[in-house]
């Protein structure tokens, strides 16, 4: 793997430095989730929802699908935080952001543990390069130097000054979004399903998507459910609303995208109403936060679950109610198109003129 090269460093932010180098990790931790999490999926259809629950009580097939996803997975923190520290501090980083996310797995910090734990690993291999040794001794620096003693030195600040705190944090946080009430959890997935149907793939929504994620690797999969069925509503909702609006208030252009947006619905591809969101962006928003809020919402009341942080149509037979996802998602769209098609203004005459002569 090649090393990341910085020529421009020095004229980055602290602040921009630490986002760049976690987005970075974020990137190497979704192959990790996604496989491990669908895998999980496929054997609890293939087993039952309660699976991992009977492991040792059955000698299946499935039992060995679930044990491969849930091996995966357990690689997801350890992954996020391996290329936290790579992005900072390239190879030498990988070893001690390795032992960090294994170590908070093992103190039960989880994501925001390992994410801390990357961090503080990229950051101390940093630290300790810049030590000046002799000539003859820099040759085992990367290879033994820095990865005993920035994992050491990390694994002692991790355990005990950062990990209590951390974990305690996370446990708090899942108890306190496990106890709200049905007003309080649609509240939350409302807010988690406007957030993603915002800026369609821009930084609204993966901010929503990163914070359920984070619950996903810690396995907590209900806001998982909200952020993707809600996410989902958007282009098929902009798809439902051409075909409403008809030819007085969308063109011949709007109305092929429409095709593109119904089959991107379906795949969990929001970017699918960017030409929209360009050409009338304040009656397009608002149409599909309103949908999208309505369809996180129920999710999260309904406690529906989903393991799979992506993939659409395709993983909504491993969620825990395949039937209620369907139906949420359709909710959804359905709100969103009949809002945009009754906002949305008609063609201007000449629009409509050329429109029916093309």
């Amino acid at each position: 793997m090649a090393e990341i090269k910085r020529k421009n460093a020095k004229k980055k932010s602290t602040g921009a430095f630490i986002k760049d180098s976690f987005m970075t990790g974020i990137s190497y931790m979704i192959p990790v989730i996604v496989g491990g999490g669908v895998l999980q999926a496929i054997a609890k259809m293939m087993g039952g929802y309660n699976i991992g629950a009977d492991m040792a009580t059955i000698d299946s097939f499935a039992k060995v699908i679930y044990l491969i996803g849930s091996s995966l997975w357990q690689f997801t923190v350890p992954a996020v935080a391996a290329f936290t520290a790579y992005a900072m501090a390239d190879k030498p980083g990988i070893a001690p952001g390795l032992a960090m996310g294994a170590l908070a797995n093992s103190i039960n910090t989880g994501f925001v543990g390992g994410l801390l734990g990357g961090i503080l690993a990229g950051y101390v291999v940093l630290a300790i390069k810049k030590i000046k040794v002799p000539k003859n001794l820099q040759g085992i620096m990367p290879i033994l130097i820095i990865p005993v003693f920035a994992t050491l030195i990390c694994g002692l600040i991790m355990y005990y000054i950062l990990g209590r705190p951390i974990s305690w944090g996370m446990t708090s946080l899942q108890n306190w979004l496990m106890s709200l009430n049905n007003g309080s959890k649609f509240i939350l997935g409302a807010v988690i399903g406007a957030m993603m149907c915002f800026d369609m793939g821009g930084p609204i929504s993966k901010t929503a998507a990163m914070f359920t994620n984070g619950l996903n690797a810690d396995g907590f999969f209900i806001p998982t459910s909200a952020k993707m069925c809600s996410g989902m509503t958007a282009p098929l909702g902009i798809a439902f609303a051409t075909f409403l609006g008809g030819k007085k208030k969308f063109d011949d252009v709007d109305r092929e995208n429409a095709k593109s947006a119904f089959l991107l619905s379906f795949c969990y591809i929001e970017e699918a109403v960017i030409p929209y969101l360009v050409k009338d962006p304040v009656r397009v928003i608002a149409s599909c936060m309103i949908g999208g809020a309505v369809t996180g919402g129920l999710c999260m009341v309904t406690m529906l679950e989903s393991p799979a942080v992506h993939g659409g149509a395709f993983v909504i037979a491993m969620t825990s109610n395949p039937l209620l996802f369907i139906g949420l998602w359709l909710l959804g769209s359905c709100i969103t198109g009949v809002l945009y098609a009754v906002l949305k203004k008609p063609l201007p005459v000449k629009e409509k003129e050329t429109d029916g002569q093309s």
